[in-house]
């Protein structure tokens, strides 16, 4: 082969392999081992890198020749992207071997021949392969592909798509393919090239730039050229003339004419089907988008059948400002009507908005549904949307009224309600008594919500009066009046009313189809079965709710919230890094979809710091949660008890003792007096309370007055069924015997805290006691496994306890509502219709009520259960 030849040469048999100055790097260029590695080390006959322009496909290829293993030879053709016939292939290919052609039957046997004859294992790579179709060459590669030498591995860079049985190769093992979204930069390839470039960006502007570019090589390049931070942003914002000649001559340039137009209506678009650009283009959309992917003009797939897509962020920008852009209005007019008539209301309103046709943007907004505002970013897009709109329009009618309160409730931007409250009352009075009547029962249930986010004893006045009169078309707005009177009854301790009305929701939402409101019921439920000790119950139900939601919703802020409570039932049985994970993901999702349970995550996150001793980013996320709740313009009251709350945890775990103090007894001014219940979420807020008080109180050298308030708290929560508090307390009120100078029955008490917390599998409270008492808790418990939790696992139940008494009594919460109902009468059949499950399961309940209360009979377990004040 001469020296003059394309770039590489073949080497001679058993010789070192050349490559040709021709295979120069650029100046800027930076190692990429995540692709050069495996393109290096799979075995295949065809590596693939096929992408649009400037992602770095040839300098990749480039790097990996000058990698090339021993004993192997390299030829090296660049094709350029011109036409190229299976002939003029097969004489490059001669010419780069040093043989003449010869007159074979047809060009794939001289080929195959050739190729046969090579002297060891060769790479064959084809640079820029033709950009238009090319079926002659493309039907001779793919027989070289499937029946050629397996001494010879084709690589191959590509703008366009082969027309290659590629699945086949894949089934094989055959292939090795790079698409777009494995080539773009990585933010730590981003941040060397940016060194390379001499240039240190501020965390803001770097993350502008990679959510900008999107990891497009040559469009960071271009950019980057004789820049610094100042005329970076301007670029960002701008474009520069090299990127648009970049984007003329490599992209659009003999791209015939409708693709090109179809190129500039699809940059307005943030996502289309090939559905949706037919319509938009009029009909000339069929078949596109095919076209569009194998030419691989900057086309990226949202999902993972294959359906949704869009233009790469920066080429869609480029295009935008190019002088053909096409003027936006028809454009997105036609994708609201197609949004609208599937049914998509929130993407119909977008659309209509970027038309600028606002009161079109309110006539969809009239559609959309209640349920939708738990969907994705639903609730931030329409808060965006009120801004975006004449305020009149969103006062208008009363559905967008009820809807515009209920998106604001969410956002927990309480005073704001009011506001949609007023609004709804200037509709009174109505034409007639029963529009007047539902009228108001819309007006209560949106006030009953609200009074209940702000702990107002009258949530349940206004959500009883509300569900007598809605109807079962208003069904979402029943579902959350059940909701809020569920939460009620959980505030004020009334574990019997809040099973009865999650359980009237739940069958509400079902009847309806909603799985949505379905699940967010479940986010009451698991913090009812965690309130009564039933961790096991809680952690199956949550697992079930992820199971409903995994085929049908993908971003939701009920996803958020139970990602949140995963994270707090993680965190009560002791595994840290699980729970600070599910915190992360829960806030992150819930924060994303503007919903205010984000807070949670805050405190979450808060409380792991403050349990491993790490106050510093304790009262890092402490600040965070005050900060963001300020942000998104959430009423102080939602949230100040609360955080002062776990200000004082934070202050007691220092030994702050006054400052904590201090900080419970400001909590205490605000909802010992009845005028407000506890917030949502916290429905325990007041008992937790007392038993910190009483842990202060123990600290402070009066373990006895501890021991009291300790006593008549556990004895409460028995009687109110809150099973895990009072498994807590006990721990506590081991301790304070202890310090009491008691230490036989602080003993007997902590085995008895250490039985109940080893059946739920409630690890937290040992967190303290290990602080404080590591010693005697090492005595008790054990020193079995590393972590408190495997400790607690290993526990074991002394064989010789005495039989349970009263207080040791536990009945699932569950088995103590068939109890009541066996009270009422109930047959068990009518039990199993009351609480919508099977026969066999009630019978079982029965069967374990009577084995735990040591009776034979239903009556008798009645009888036993009203000695032992559990009925």
């Amino acid at each position: 082969m001469s020296a003059g030849s394309p770039l590489g040469a073949i080497a001679a048999a058993n010789a070192a392999p050349t490559v040709m100055a021709g295979a120069r790097l650029p100046p800027q260029y930076i190692e990429r081992s995540r692709l050069i590695e495996p393109l290096l080390t799979t075995h295949c006959r065809l590596r693939l890198l096929c992408a649009p322009a400037g992602f770095g496909k040839s300098v990749l290829m480039k790097a990996c020749a000058k990698a090339v293993p021993a004993g192997t030879g390299v030829v090296w053709l660049d094709l350029a992207g011109s036409a190229c016939s299976p002939q003029r292939l097969y004489e490059q290919l001669c010419e780069a071997f040093g043989r003449l052609p010869d007159a074979g039957p047809d060009v794939q046997t001289s080929l195959r021949r050739l190729l046969a004859q090579a002297p060891g294992p060769c790479w064959i790579m084809l640079d820029d392969y033709p950009r238009d179709p090319s079926p002659e060459l493309d039907a001779c590669l793919d027989a070289m592909l499937v029946s050629g030498p397996d001494t010879v591995a084709w690589w191959v860079t590509s703008r366009r798509l082969p027309d290659w049985k590629l699945p086949r190769l894949l089934l094989q093992g055959d292939l090795l393919e790079l698409e777009a979204e494995a080539l773009a930069l990585t933010e730590a390839e981003l941040r060397l090239l940016l060194g390379l470039h001499r240039l240190r960006l501020p965390e803001d502007t770097f993350r502008d730039l990679s959510q900008c570019m999107e990891g497009w090589l040559a469009g960071v390049c271009l950019l980057l050229l004789n820049a610094d931070e100042q005329s970076l942003r301007e670029r960002l914002a701008a474009g520069t003339p090299l990127l648009r000649d970049y984007i003329y001559r490599e992209v659009l340039d003999g791209v015939a004419e409708d693709i090109r137009h179809a190129l500039f209506v699809l940059a307005r678009m943030p996502r289309f089907s090939a559905a949706l650009c037919e319509h938009v283009l009029d009909g000339a959309g069929t078949g596109l988008l095919d076209q569009l992917k194998a030419r691989q003009l900057f086309i990226r797939q949202l999902d993972s059948c294959g359906e949704w897509f869009r233009l790469w962020r920066p080429f869609a920008q480029l295009l935008q400002r190019l002088p053909e852009a096409v003027l936006p209005t028809q454009v997105h007019l036609r994708a609201c009507q197609w949004f609208a008539s599937k049914g998509e209301m929130r993407e119909a309103v977008e659309h209509a908005l970027w038309a600028g046709q606002s009161e079109v943007a309110a006539n969809y907004l009239q559609r959309f549904g209640q349920e939708q505002l738990l969907i994705g970013e639903n609730v931030s897009h329409f808060l965006r949307w009120r801004a975006e709109l004449p305020q009149a329009l969103f006062a208008s009618t009363t559905r967008l009224i009820v809807l515009h309160g209920w998106a604001l409730i969410i956002c927990a931007r309480l005073d704001e309600v009011d506001e949609c409250l007023a609004n709804l009352a200037k509709f009174f009075p109505r034409p007639d008594a029963r529009r007047q009547a539902l009228l108001l029962a819309h007006w209560q249930a949106l006030r009953g919500f609200l009074a209940r986010l702000r702990g107002e004893p009258s949530a349940r006045e206004h959500c009883l009066q509300a569900l007598e009169v809605l109807t079962d078309h208003s069904w979402a707005q029943r579902v959350l009046c059940y909701q809020a009177l569920t939460q009620q009854a959980m505030a004020e301790g009334d574990i019997d009313p809040a099973v009865h009305y999650n359980s009237e929701g739940m069958k509400l939402a079902r009847l309806n189809g909603s799985l949505l409101y379905e699940v967010m019921l479940t986010v009451d439920r698991v913090q009812l079965l965690e309130i009564t000790g039933e961790f096991s119950r809680a952690v199956g139900v949550l697992d079930q709710a992820f199971v409903s939601l995994r085929d049908s919703v993908r971003h939701s802020p009920i996803l958020g919230r139970l990602k949140l409570l995963q994270g707090h039932l993680l965190a009560y049985q002791g595994l840290d890094e699980q729970a600070r994970q599910a915190y992360e993901e829960g806030r992150a999702e819930t924060e994303n979809c503007g919903d205010s349970y984000a807070f949670f995550g805050y405190l979450g996150l808060g409380e792991l710091a403050i349990r491993n001793q790490d106050m510093p980013t304790a009262y890092h996320w402490l600040r965070e949660a005050e900060r963001m709740m300020q942000w998104r313009h959430v009423p102080e009251s939602r949230f100040r008890g609360i955080l002062q709350f776990a200000t004082g945890l934070a202050w007691l775990n220092q030994g702050e003792l006054i400052k904590a103090r201090n900080a419970f007894e400001l909590v205490a001014e605000l909802y010992e007096s009845g005028d407000f219940l506890a917030p949502s979420g916290f429905y325990e807020l007041l008992p937790r309370l007392q038993r910190y008080r009483a842990v202060v109180d123990m600290l402070e050298g009066h373990p006895q007055l501890a021991i009291t308030r300790l006593q008549a708290l556990i004895a409460e929560s028995m009687l109110g069924q809150r099973l895990c508090l009072a498994c807590e307390s006990r721990f506590t009120l081991a301790e304070a015997l202890l310090m009491a100078g008691r230490a036989s029955e602080a003993d007997t008490e902590l085995r008895r805290a250490l039985t109940e917390a080893a059946r739920r599998k409630l690890v937290k409270p040992l967190y303290e006691l290990q602080q404080r008492q590591p010693g005697w808790l090492a005595r008790v418990l054990g020193n079995k496994g590393e972590t408190l939790h495997e400790r607690l696992q290993h526990y074991e139940r002394d064989i010789d306890e005495p039989v349970a008494t009263a207080d040791d009594l536990v009945l699932s919460n569950r088995e103590l509502t068939v109890l009541r109902l066996i009270a009422q009468g109930c047959s068990n059949q009518e039990i199993a219709e009351q609480l919508f499950i099977s026969l066999h399961t009630v019978k079982t309940h029965a069967r374990r009520i009577n084995t735990k209360l040591g009776v034979a009979r239903r009556t008798q377990a009645v009888a036993r259960a009203k000695s032992l004040a559990l009925l």
